[in-house]
């Protein structure tokens, strides 16, 4: 007898490799699903398995396109969707408009906004008590109320990803400046927020949760600002071992958690520890990026990207094992434009867990526009914070010292 498999849509725009283990194992077997992707077109190359019924390619950022490709399939006669999964933040909001479009469960529209929205998602904390930095949606006297009250603020895209286009504000000159510098179309309240600069230190907790309760969680500290690679600089991130610290960041996170009591998945916890307050910065229904992924895998056996896919096709979410003793850490490293004449490819180590590699010799390597564009990104394990800080310096070094090995024989 046969079994019913369901029609699963996935959009994508990162690549199906995506969508199994390091094994290949499969989140999405052909025994149980009949997928029909929509990805990148420049990541079609990936689109492989069994499990695949139909494969569109469509250029990235054209969500017109994605969306009637999404209606075509699911208006043929023996193809309708029955659920809709994307991991990707960029994503999100349209996998959430295809479900209301379709009728199919999963993340409403409505719920996304709650935690893809940096205004919509303030608010909702703000109503249940939770501290978050004074903000407004961006207007020219807003930016001038919070910069008098305030001293230095944020300008940030609302719904943006990987800390692109965000600029900080010291004084009236630097925001005359900003608006000089910003099309005026995309400065509006609906697209901008200005918020109060938070002097503190930031960390995130990154959680497998299951009706707005955590089920295990780790934390880590960013070294480095986040806006690191506009200088070419490299950001370094460190799992944030017990004590104190960590206690209060898993209390913060369990409060902002249960402000989205509908929520099952994964989250990305963002918050500033100024003095003795945790300050709220901001939330995503999805994965952290950087070597968030291996490092969780790596203290608890669970792969984020599968957790995602299975609560958007409504699967439970069970819990984890407790992370383990050992720590993680990753390092982001970015390369100036040119050719790429040397290979990246670091030497086998057992405490570096992941190295992802964005290019390979010959490639021709463009000036990184936001956080997540680096040309390494290497995760390691040590047994403190301080031996996995001295990894990352290691690997750094390694990396940017074969990047020099080609200065000069590249574009420049």
């Amino acid at each position: 007898m046969s079994v019913l498999r369901r029609h699963v849509l996935v959009i994508d725009h990162i690549g199906y490799r995506y969508y199994q283990d390091v094994d290949g194992r499969k989140f999405l077997p052909a025994d149980e699903n009949r997928v029909h992707l929509l990805t990148d077109i420049r990541k079609l190359d990936q689109a492989r398995g069994d499990e695949l019924e139909t494969v569109i390619g469509i250029p990235r950022g054209d969500d017109t396109l994605l969306e009637a490709a999404a209606l075509m399939r699911h208006d043929a006669p023996d193809l309708p969707v029955d659920s809709v999964v994307a991991i990707s933040e960029g994503l999100l909001l349209t996998a959430a408009r295809l479900r209301d479009k379709l009728g199919v469960p999963g993340p409403t529209e409505q719920q996304v906004l709650g935690y893809r929205d940096k205004v919509i998602m303030k608010d909702r904390l703000r109503e249940n008590g939770i501290r978050v930095p004074d903000y407004a949606p961006f207007t020219e006297s807003a930016a001038q109320r919070l910069l008098a009250r305030h001293g230095k603020v944020v300008a940030k895209p609302r719904r943006s990803e990987s800390s692109a286009g965000i600029a900080i504000l010291g004084c009236l000159d630097d925001l005359c400046g900003f608006l000089d510098a910003t099309t005026e179309g995309d400065l509006t309240p609906d697209a901008y927020e200005v918020e109060e600069h938070i002097d503190g230190t930031l960390f995130h907790i990154d959680s497998v949760v299951s009706g707005g309760v955590p089920l295990a969680a780790t934390a880590g500290r960013s070294i480095e600002e986040t806006t690191s690679y506009r200088h070419l600089g490299a950001f370094r991130d460190v799992a944030v071992g017990q004590g104190e610290t960590l206690d209060r960041l898993l209390r913060f996170n369990r409060e902002v958690l249960a402000c989205y009591p509908h929520f099952s998945g994964v989250t990305h916890h963002e918050v500033f520890l100024s003095g003795e307050d945790v300050v709220f910065c901001e939330i995503g229904g999805r994965p952290g990026g950087g070597g968030i992924i291996p490092g969780f895998y790596s203290r608890t056996g669970v792969n984020l990207d599968e957790m995602a896919v299975r609560a958007h096709l409504g699967e439970e979410i069970t819990p984890p094992a407790p992370p383990a003793d050992h720590l993680t850490g990753y390092a982001l490293v970015y390369a100036p434009p040119g050719r790429l004449e040397a290979d990246l490819t670091l030497p086998d180590t057992e405490w570096i867990i992941d190295t992802q590699l964005r290019f390979r010799p010959g490639d021709l390597m463009a000036r990184p526009t936001a956080w997540n564009q680096a040309a390494a990104t290497v995760t390691v394990r040590g047994r403190s914070e301080d031996e996995v800080t001295s990894r990352l310096d290691q690997v750094i070094d390694m990396v940017q010292g074969r990047l020099r090995e080609g200065e000069g024989s590249g574009v420049r």
